[in-house]
């Protein structure tokens, strides 16, 4: 059967799906490029915010109108969150988050699952020996999340932390290496929440610290790292091994209010993030930071967005995803009074994304004269381990590590950058920055 997989959302999503993927030959399945051309749809979905859920439901109506006949499969938080309303929308077999990695059985076998990811006992594996790109691998280390944020659905639909055995993730880690892999993300709902459940005494500097010490040429990058999580120890570690894991950094903050952090349930205030982050510009030199920002929380006043937009600048943020507030029901949040109209919404995110992208060429203008360890990617670009996006003039192989120079950066935050000679020491090949280290 002809199949294609619709993939919503989060990084932990698409260590799911391409687990899925990897089983189609098990269950006689073929993927296919396109929708049109498939038998089935697979739709792992979100529902972190009412547009994600929007996107889905408009998606399955027009599939279902497109092909009457095609089979249509639901799982991940939609379907966890909407179970009993899927059917009415158009979907043949409705799959919640406790039974996702056996979605391929219910496909064949025509049956629904639907119990809650609370009825579920232990980490959901999905491993994976292949993916969709030759050069990053997703390695799911942890699921679940109990931080209850107030304006976050997300703990009711992934249910509590839940952790990986350290020894599954060595060994998965160490067959993507030898499978050719550059980059290695760890990636889970809660990532700083690992270890807390197991047995074995281990958290997550620990188990970052035994992945890099797998043999091979390769290094590690780190999704988000909550700011509470970003102990000394962390930074240490991060400022110590710079050679093997990126030098970008995802720190949460939702607001740079300290009122408002405090009625989201974030449990710091915006001086101590600040703190933080300069703390670890000054650690890891060349260093990207990043973090989500939420604008139009229920009570946030023109002076709280006026204090968001101070931290930002403070705390030396080069890279921001925005977004506005959605009410989620069943959330503390959703019960709050004094709610931000729909335009006071619309003009501070764009007032924060018109931000955004000047911090972030700003960061990019830093780079120029300066060399930097590139992996090579489709479509003649590679990426830094500071997480920019490099352009080349020439054809480049994807999943190569390259010296480059950077020569140029361009408005939408990438870069221009010029090959250096294998075996020329790269001293020389710099314009003006001397006898400097690379970076």
């Amino acid at each position: 059967m002809r199949t294609f997989i619709y993939t919503f959302g989060c990084k932990v999503n698409q260590v799911e799906s391409e687990k899925i993927v990897n089983e189609f030959k098990d269950y006689n399945l073929t993927s296919v490029d396109t929708a049109n051309e498939a038998d089935l749809l697979i739709f792992n979905t979100c529902a972190v915010t009412e547009r994600a859920e929007n996107k889905f439901h408009s998606m399955v109506r027009k599939a279902r109108g497109a092909n009457p006949d095609v089979i249509i499969a639901v799982t991940g938080c939609a379907a966890e969150k909407d179970k009993d309303k899927l059917k009415a929308l158009g979907a043949d077999i409705v799959v919640t988050n406790s039974g996702k990695m056996d979605i391929l059985e219910h496909i064949v076998k025509k049956t629904d699952h639907l119990d809650s990811i609370f009825e579920s006992k232990g980490f959901l594996e999905a491993d994976n020996i292949s993916m969709a790109t030759r050069t990053r691998a997703f390695v799911k280390i942890q699921d679940g999340c109990d931080s209850n944020c107030a304006y976050c659905i997300i703990p009711s639909l992934r249910g509590l932390p839940v952790s990986r055995a350290s020894e599954a993730v060595i060994a998965e880690v160490k067959t993507l290496v030898k499978a050719g892999y550059k980059e290695i993300v760890p990636v889970g709902i809660h990532v700083g929440k690992y270890g807390q459940d197991l047995k074995e005494e281990i958290d997550l500097p620990h188990l970052i610290e035994k992945i890099i010490a797998i043999e091979g040429d390769f290094r590690v990058r780190l999704t988000s790292i909550e700011l509470n999580e970003l102990t000394d120890r962390m930074i240490q570690m991060l400022a110590e091994n710079t050679e093997k894991i990126c030098r970008h950094y995802h720190i949460p903050l939702q607001s740079g209010s300290s009122h408002t952090l405090s009625m989201m349930n974030r449990k710091y205030t915006a001086e101590e993030y600040i703190t933080k982050l300069n703390r670890l510009k000054e650690l890891v030199p060349g260093c990207l930071l990043g973090a989500d920002v939420i604008v139009g929380f229920p009570g946030e006043t023109d002076d709280h967005f006026a204090e968001t937009l101070d931290t930002l600048k403070k705390s030396g943020l080069e890279h921001l995803h925005v977004f506005s507030y959605s009410d989620r029901s069943g959330t503390k949040a959703s019960e709050m009074s004094d709610k931000v109209s729909g335009k006071v919404k619309s003009e501070r995110a764009k007032k924060l994304r018109a931000f955004a992208e000047n911090v972030k060429f700003h960061a990019a203008e830093q780079c120029v004269d300066k060399i930097y360890k590139v992996l090579t990617q489709k479509d003649n670009t590679g990426i830094t381990d500071n997480y920019f996006t490099v352009r080349f003039k020439e054809d480049v192989e994807p999943g190569s590590f390259l010296d480059v120079l950077i020569t140029n950066a361009y408005k939408d935050g990438s870069l221009k950058g010029d090959i250096l000679d294998a075996g020329k020491d790269i001293s020389d090949r710099r314009s003006g920055s001397g006898s400097d280290r690379s970076c």
